[in-house]
């Protein structure tokens, strides 16, 4: 007897193991080959989905390139992936499948739907030069492409990728060459893109309206394929703008958006970036209020931000927004000036959990990793009037898709 296609041994078997969490569903991958077709199958897919839609996944908020233990909070232990450590700390022990010499050093760089751009720097063996390699992929299921290096030298900037039905297709690496201005309020953003889908560089040049000064400093955000990068106003009474790119949408469109961020109130306004779901997020404190913006359609509104919420934190006035989970918009992360510490701020509950030292925290949904003295050196470095934090988010996807390959 068959339902849908399945025998009946196959439907109970699904049934049972997409209640399990992936780290446990990959190794029963090795049991046999009718299971790991079965396992591999799109009907197993979007059973454990289904079943798993309401947990969240494993997400760790990252500070940027420039860091060598670049975990602010890390999350794991969920029942969608089961990990037994943080985000971070996979990436740093990839040292055995990259075969690279044990004294590497791993710099994460940028992140898009569950892959992971690192660049890892050695010394070569045969001369004692320093070099490094890059590299995109899930260090969860160990699987890494080398990406060759481009044409000449440039500055990473980001990680896009291609979604198609929830699985990730492809994934285009983006480093900027050069920017300058080519007049009558044009100003170009050279870049090279490494796409997986060919295997090779190509060379774009992109138009804004704005100046783009896109140096390294921090990391760019992305959402559906688009590339963020924030640049500030022409001086300290002005927001900035976000500058961004959608590096799969047509190849004949080099032109930028442009988005004006939303109007200071005060030059004492402490601000930051983020996503959470679907959305891009701007928050900003000037104590007591904290408000939270969420990205238009300006095509369809008129406006390019949303006021979504506005709500009392009388905790500290010393206060930096840091990021809002990915997955609930009712939790903040703020860095206390006065505490000196980490802060998470249910919005609804109007509870406050501040994090004194760097520490381990659970709850009935998982584990958090706490980087309270990374944090206070990164914050320290960005607390002038006219910085917006923005922290990487890197998040897996809630199934274990293959990562995408180039030709050959």
């Amino acid at each position: 007897m068959e339902i849908g296609g399945r025998t009946v041994l196959e439907v109970i078997l699904v049934e049972i193991i997409a209640r399990l969490p992936l780290r446990t569903i990959a190794r029963l991958k090795l049991v046999c080959k009718q299971w790991k077709s079965l396992i591999e199958s799109s009907y197993f897919r979007c059973v454990f989905v289904s079943l798993h839609k309401n947990s969240s996944s494993s997400w760790s908020l990252m500070f940027g390139a420039e860091y060598p233990h670049p975990e602010a909070i890390g999350f794991h232990g969920c029942q969608t992936w089961d990990l037994q450590k943080p985000l971070g700390s996979y990436i740093m022990s990839s040292q055995r499948y990259l075969n690279l010499p044990t004294s590497s050093n791993y710099f994460y760089v940028a992140s898009s739907n569950g892959l992971v751009w690192i660049n890892v720097f050695f010394t070569r063996t045969d001369n004692m030069a320093y070099s490094y390699k890059s590299f995109v992929g899930n260090p969860i299921l160990e699987q890494w492409v080398e990406i060759p290096p481009p044409p000449q030298q440039c500055i990473p900037t980001g990680l896009v990728t291609r979604v198609e039905n929830g699985v990730v297709t492809g994934f285009k690496v983006v480093r900027t060459s050069r920017t300058e201005r080519r007049g009558m309020g044009v100003h170009e953003w050279r870049v090279y893109v490494y796409s997986s889908e060919t295997g090779l560089w190509t060379s774009k040049g992109l138009h804004s309206s704005h100046p783009v000064n896109y140096t390294g400093s921090y990391p760019p955000f992305n959402l559906k394929g688009m590339l963020y990068l924030r640049e500030r106003g022409m001086d300290a009474t002005e927001p900035g703008v976000l500058v961004g790119y959608d590096f799969y949408g047509p190849e004949d469109d080099d032109q930028c958006l442009v988005i004006p961020l939303p109007l200071l109130s005060s030059k004492n306004v402490r601000r930051c970036l983020t996503t959470s779901g679907e959305d891009v997020i701007y928050i900003e404190i000037l104590y007591p209020r904290l408000k939270v913006w969420k990205l238009n359609n300006f095509s369809k509104s008129g406006e390019w931000w949303q006021l979504s919420r506005e709500e009392s934190v009388e905790f500290d006035a010393h206060c930096l927004p840091l990021a809002m989970n990915p997955f609930d918009t009712n939790i903040v992360y703020l860095w206390s000036q006065h505490h000196g510490s980490l802060v998470t701020c249910d919005l609804r509950r109007q509870e406050f959990i501040v994090h004194q030292e760097s520490e381990t925290w659970r709850n009935s949904e998982g584990c958090y990793r706490i980087n309270t003295s990374g944090t206070k050196g990164y914050v320290e470095g960005n607390t002038n009037a006219t910085t917006v934090i923005m922290l990487s988010q890197y998040v897996l996807q809630r199934w274990m898709d293959s990562v995408p390959r180039p030709p050959n």
